[in-house]
């Protein structure tokens, strides 16, 4: 059951609960869903935070990044890319610990988060996240889960 829900654009900070064998099983993450082209050649891109710290870009089987196809810019200028090719193959894109905390600094001094990549399609595609609201909405994801002992 969701309990926390808010919005920042298309960043949106959720905190849910469940039940399981009889224990309360609480879990807070900040997302962003970007379904890039409908069915049926459907195709999406999602980023999620969790408190790990870790961050989760899933991506459709078979997406394939350019070389310097996941960056994060500010003011027209490359601040981050993915030079270690995390993503490249799109079957594992997960940045954990350290990365991940870099990441998230990078994600809130940014203004854009740049993706381009051949989807499963063969379809050549350049996404671009606006990264404005991210500092906002990583306030309030953190503010939740620290509500919630996360």
């Amino acid at each position: 059951m969701v309990d926390h829900a808010k919005s920042f654009g298309l960043w949106d900070s959720f905190c849910d609960h469940r039940d399981t064998d009889g224990a309360r099983e609480e879990r807070c993450y900040l997302r962003y869903v970007d379904v890039f082209s409908p069915p049926p050649k459907f195709g999406a891109v999602f980023l999620f935070v969790t408190p790990e710290p870790k961050i989760e870009i899933g991506l459709e089987p078979g997406t394939l990044f350019a070389a310097d196809g996941l960056q994060i810019e500010k003011d027209g200028q490359t601040v981050w890319d993915d030079v270690a090719l995390t993503c490249r193959i799109g079957l594992n894109c997960t940045f954990e610990g350290d990365a991940a905390t870099a990441l998230l600094d990078h994600m809130q001094a940014g203004d854009i988060f740049a993706f381009d990549f051949t989807d499963r399609h063969g379809q050549t595609r350049k996404l671009r996240w606006d990264l404005g609201p991210f500092s906002e909405a990583l306030l309030d994801y953190t503010a939740a889960k620290a509500e919630r002992g996360l």
